[in-house]
């Protein structure tokens, strides 16, 4: 292990050894539980993304917390990557005992953590303005995140739909200012809930459930599979159901 960043008094994170394309930070928890954070793809195209949710995370206090960020902005598109998430997280999960692991994650973050599944089981994503797809074939309108949809090559996940494996069940919220090109596409699933805020843009999710000090209850929730209780608490800050926003003006 190659540093050591203290958070607080009660948790440290330690930086695994990685690749230098990627960085991964762990906290040690006491609990059954395994969260997995995926960064975004930050501000600077130099620099490593930063990690996301940190506080948010680390209140799960007895949980083990990992945060994953990628230099390479791939989507979880980029095979050594992949490989070394799935050798890490397969040995927290046996070492740790885990019986429940939450993926999270906003934009790209969202969609890594949606798509993960295929590589570990995952038992909850909590995927915040996640894309559905980079593919210029599927989406030839988005010219967001071009710089990196230019770099990404073959894809490996090309929807976040296209996997042989889900999670157990996922937790979606879409910005309906600005996604709704993307959230439109994702199937209607059993096991899938999805919000839309019908006001806010792509970034502001993230900070409006911040502001409203609601983030980490929903985390909390998520990793109980709480759906009632997640519905509850995304009204209440101005979010609702994907079906409704489909239906017409909110």
């Amino acid at each position: 292990m190659s540093d050591t960043d203290k958070t607080d008094q009660r948790r440290t994170l330690v930086t695994l050894p990685t690749p230098e394309t990627m960085r991964m930070r762990y906290a040690e928890g006491q609990g059954a539980d395994l969260i997995i954070c995926f960064a975004g793809i930050g501000g600077s195209r130099t620099e490593m993304p930063p990690d996301e949710f940190v506080g948010s995370v680390l209140r799960n206090e007895n949980a083990h917390c990992l945060f994953v960020s990628d230099l390479k902005r791939s989507w979880l598109n980029d095979a050594t990557l992949c490989l070394k998430l799935q050798q890490v997280v397969q040995n927290i999960q046996k070492d740790g005992h885990i019986k429940r692991t939450t993926a999270l994650g906003l934009s790209m973050g969202g969609f890594s953590a949606l798509v993960c599944a295929t590589l570990f089981p995952v038992t909850t994503a909590l995927a915040i303005s996640p894309q559905y797809t980079m593919s210029k074939a599927i989406l030839p309108d988005e010219h967001r995140w071009e710089f990196w949809r230019q770099r990404l090559g073959d894809l490996r996940f090309e929807t976040a739909d296209s996997i042989q494996t889900h999670p157990q069940q996922s937790f979606i919220i879409h910005a309906g200012k600005n996604d709704a090109a993307h959230l439109r596409l994702f199937a209607p699933r059993r096991n899938r809930a999805h919000f839309v805020f019908p006001s806010l843009g792509h970034s502001e999710i993230g900070l409006k459930l911040k502001e409203d000090g609601v983030l980490s209850r929903i985390i909390h929730d998520a990793m109980e599979g709480d759906q009632r209780a997640i519905a509850r608490t995304l009204q209440k800050s101005g979010a609702v159901w994907r079906s409704r926003f489909d239906a017409g003006p909110v």
